[in-house]
């Protein structure tokens, strides 16, 4: 909550178990999560997800996340 400035939310990692997967039920938490965050009168939520995960890509982009910045961390 909060971060990067009160009005947004940061959503770091979020998984669901994979016998869960494909049932609606991640996307179901997360529309309820940006409903509430709503209510309070956060008006944005931001995520990361890890570069290459094309599972992780597909499930935000279906539920109507976009890319507004993608960081590469060279190790």
């Amino acid at each position: 909550m909060a971060y990067p400035d009160e009005k947004t939310a940061f959503i770091g990692f979020f998984m669901i178990a994979a016998s869960i997967q494909n049932t609606r039920i991640g996307s179901n938490i997360i529309d309820d999560l940006c409903r509430y965050l709503a209510d309070i009168r956060l008006s944005r939520v931001w995520l990361g997800w890890v570069k290459g995960n094309p599972q992780a890509e597909h499930f935000w982009h279906k539920n109507n996340f976009k890319e507004i910045r993608i960081t590469i961390l060279w190790l």
